[in-house]
């Protein structure tokens, strides 16, 4: 209720004004929706900002809102985003995302453009991602599968561990995981693996022909070229490219 006040009182709450410009006091589901998504939201960022920042800092990433971000010397680039889901009025539930984001693969998204017009990198160029999951004492339902099993989740009563417990997770196990997948022979090697649940986004021999365009001989390329299951539009589109990219050093 105090959020709730001191939200409003600074004027933070416009959209439920009525059409008259008057603010009322509403108690239709959208709105109570709103309300509960907008103090989820802030509680999640006042975590992170205890919690996350800090040890993302330390690795190099860059924070914006709920995203962290690094982009290393080749031009890829990793992603962790946060994001909230309103399932729980007595807790804060959320999930965590990996994406990656390599830099032909952003660049055969934006081929059509000129190079110099490509848009700023962002997560939605994802080649292949993966969720943090969060050890039982942390989960909003450990016993589910799939999605479910995604969700974290801390109240009052948990914060502090449900924080230490990210921050030591992300430290000592997801960091030095999307450094390894922040080089492309990692990233690909994740991307053609056969274990589940994948990281891979697209299929595996466009991914690997995009992924490594920089890397495998014009006899390679014509090898994954070749398998039947890719279509001539793509077989077309993807030479083009290539001979473009060399030509232009990308």
């Amino acid at each position: 209720m105090l959020e709730y006040l001191v939200r409003l009182f600074r004027g933070e709450f416009d959209d439920m004004r009525a059409d008259d410009g008057v603010r009322r006091f509403v108690h239709d589901s959208p709105t109570k929706n709103f309300i509960f998504g907008g103090l989820v939201m802030t509680i999640l960022n006042d975590f992170l900002r205890e919690y996350v920042t800090p040890v993302m800092s330390a690795a190099g990433f860059k924070k914006k809102g709920a995203e962290y971000r690094f982009t290393n010397g080749a031009g890829d680039s990793a992603f962790l985003t946060f994001s909230t889901t309103r399932i729980d009025p007595e807790a804060c539930v959320f999930f965590a995302t990996c994406s990656f984001v390599p830099e032909p693969y952003w660049a055969w998204l934006n081929r059509r453009q000129a190079e110099a017009n490509f848009p700023p990198t962002d997560a939605s160029g994802v080649l292949a991602a993966y969720s943090v999951l969060p050890p039982d004492a942390f989960a909003h339902a450990p016993a589910s599968s799939g999605l479910a099993r995604a969700r974290w989740a801390f109240s009052d009563r948990n914060r502090s561990d449900v924080g230490t417990g990210l921050a030591g997770q992300l430290k000592t196990e997801e960091l030095p995981r999307i450094e390894r997948l922040l080089m492309r022979p990692g990233l690909l090697a994740e991307i053609t693996s056969s274990r589940s649940p994948s990281v891979r986004r697209w299929g595996a021999v466009q991914s690997e022909l995009v992924l490594m365009a920089d890397h495998y001989t014009t006899p390679q390329q014509e090898m994954l070229l070749a398998v039947p299951d890719l279509d001539d539009t793509f077989r077309r589109d993807y030479r083009e490219w290539v001979a473009k990219r060399a030509t232009s050093g990308g």
